[in-house]
């Protein structure tokens, strides 16, 4: 479990949450869901950045923290009123207050990395054929359209992929000039059509479909072949560290770091005669730098994933999207919305779980936290005796709507 407080930022007075593998978030605009969303992100960000490279200093004051959310988040303006804000996990503790900045690592041995995927609700923006030349800079924005141009490559015209029920196929075209994203209606009434001639559902809906397919599966499997130069260049540290203390220093207790070559080199002569302490220290250097490197698991922060999508068509989004995280890996997912069929979803998801319906796809009531933020502060929805999330919250509007409308018959 994880534990994220806020005080102080942006709409945030205070809010503490318990950030769970699956978490929701709901209210009206400008609330502060994606307040959270966008904090809880960058908190996990340096959280792989410390626990993979053991830097307590990945990121070592306020200002550079908070310069990261206002750069990447676009969250000018929220930290102006004595911002604080405490992030803790099994791995790491995370600590802003009265103008100081701490990091402490926790736990070096049982972290395990993930892709963390900020999907924004301008993720329409792939439509526009000019982006992928355009300097946004370092922005979730930028962030998720590398993400995007990663994922779409393996839906060419041969690997067209199907979304929900809605009768049409997603494909990428690297031959086409100018529109390369392209959908097609399976009854045959159109076919070839630019994404950004669609409905304004589909641009919404088809990112998500994408970007779930792609890093809950294939991104995993070929992850060797897109490590850019950054990130091996990351690996390439990580992997010194590692030798000189799993390797090096256990091998050889007078380990001089000046003179790193020759024990090196001394290191790989008692490989090669088979030396059984040294290949046991190799072999736990090898599992760590996977551990380390390799990602098991991708982390998706979701912005209004009902957007411009018809109520039926919500409820389904929800269905696939948990089915792409309860695969063997166990993803996880946190959602900013405004929609009541999202949640009232989430209440037909635990049913089946607890019916233990094997036909559709159910969620463990206890692997989510769900949440409402109102006037700067948090209220849990969940009620644990009942697996429901609080039918009363979710109703509310159109009770009200029901109760204005049976005033008139009073008059």
């Amino acid at each position: 479990m994880k534990r994220l407080c806020i005080k102080n930022v942006g709409p945030i007075s205070e809010a503490e949450v318990e950030m769970n593998r699956f978490n929701f978030f709901i209210g009206p605009q400008s609330s502060g869901k994606s307040t959270i969303a966008k904090i809880f992100s960058t908190c996990s960000w340096i959280e792989k950045e410390v626990a993979t490279t053991f830097n307590e200093k990945a990121v070592s004051s306020p200002e550079e923290f908070v310069s990261l959310m206002v750069d990447f988040h676009k969250m000018d303006t929220y930290f102006e009123a004595d911002p604080e804000i405490h992030f803790q996990t099994d791995s790491i503790k995370i600590d802003l207050e009265k103008g100081t900045f701490n990091v402490q690592l926790l736990d070096k041995d049982n972290y395990r990395r993930k892709k963390i995927c900020y999907i924004p609700s301008e993720r329409n923006a792939v439509t526009l054929p000019e982006l992928q030349g355009f300097e946004f800079g370092p922005t979730n924005l930028r962030s998720f359209l590398f993400d995007w141009f990663n994922a779409r490559d393996i839906f060419d015209e041969g690997h067209k992929t199907g979304i929900l029920d809605l009768g049409v196929k997603y494909y990428y075209n690297a031959d086409e000039k100018r529109y390369k994203d392209r959908i097609e209606h399976v009854n045959g009434k159109t076919y070839h059509m630019p994404l950004g001639s669609a409905s304004s559902g589909l641009q919404s809906v088809i990112p998500l479909i994408v970007m779930f397919q792609y890093y809950t599966g294939q991104y995993f499997e070929t992850y060797d072949e897109k490590l850019s130069f950054q990130t091996d260049e990351r690996t390439r540290k990580i992997s010194r560290y590692l030798i000189d203390n799993i390797v090096l220093k256990e091998s050889f207790p007078d380990y001089d770091p000046s003179d790193r070559k020759r024990f090196i080199q001394m290191a790989n002569e008692q490989l090669e005669n088979r030396d059984p302490k040294l290949h046991l220290l190799y072999k736990k250097y090898q599992e760590e730098l996977q551990r380390l490197t390799i990602p098991v698991i991708s982390s998706f922060i979701v912005e209004e994933p009902e957007q411009n999508l018809f109520p039926d068509t919500q409820m389904e989004l929800m269905d696939t999207l948990f089915s792409y995280c309860n695969g063997e890996r166990k993803h996880e997912l946190t959602v900013t919305t405004h929609s009541p069929y999202i949640l009232n979803q989430l209440n037909l998801l635990f049913k089946r779980f607890d019916v233990k319906d094997k036909e559709n796809v159910g969620v463990d009531f206890d692997e989510v936290s769900v949440y409402a933020i109102n006037e700067g502060r948090v209220s849990n929805l969940k009620l644990q005796n009942a697996h429901l999330v609080n039918p009363e919250y979710l109703s509310a509007p159109l009770d009200k709507i029901y109760n204005l409308y049976e005033a008139y018959d009073k008059h």
